[in-house]
Order: C-alpha cells, then structure tokens, then sequence
C-alpha cells in the first residue's frame, strides 16, 4: 500500500518535472543551453531502468513510471538535437 502510494507520487513528480523543459523547448525552439551529452545520459538510465521495471518487477506501476520518464527523457533529447541543428 506504502509502496504503491510512493510510486504515485513519483510518478507526478516525474511527470511534472519534465514539462516545464518540454514545453519551454516547444516554444522557444532553442537548445543552446541544454546538454546533449547529458540527456543522453539520462536516456541510457531510463531505459535501463525500464527495462528492469519489466524483466524484474512486473509492477504495471513501476512499469508506467518508468516508462513516462523515458519518453520525456527521449523527447527532450529529441527535441534538443533538432533545435540546435537549426
């Protein structure tokens, strides 16, 4: 029940705290300031850490979770490479 809650509440942290950068990217269009390296870095740990969510936990929360921190950890990647090739 604890746990449950705590992922909860992890998941909405992580939800909201890469929106204010995904919509700060959209809108202004420009990357200068971000790291490439760096989210790339972030990517690779998401990733990993989603995978284990499925090979080893089988929480569908823990799944969901880390699964929403990767797609904005991949979309800020994203956006950022094609942002600064502009």
């Amino acid at each position: 029940m604890l746990g449950n809650c705590l992922l909860g509440i992890v998941s909405i942290c992580t939800f909201i705290s890469y929106l204010p950068q995904t919509v700060k990217l959209l809108k202004s269009k420009k990357s200068d300031d971000l790291s490439i390296p760096s989210w790339i870095l972030w990517v690779i740990s998401s990733l990993s850490y989603t995978i284990y969510a499925i090979c080893v936990s089988k929480d569908a929360m823990l799944v969901f979770e880390t699964s929403l921190e990767l797609f904005f950890c991949l979309l800020i990647l994203l956006l950022t490479i094609r942002y600064r090739n502009n």
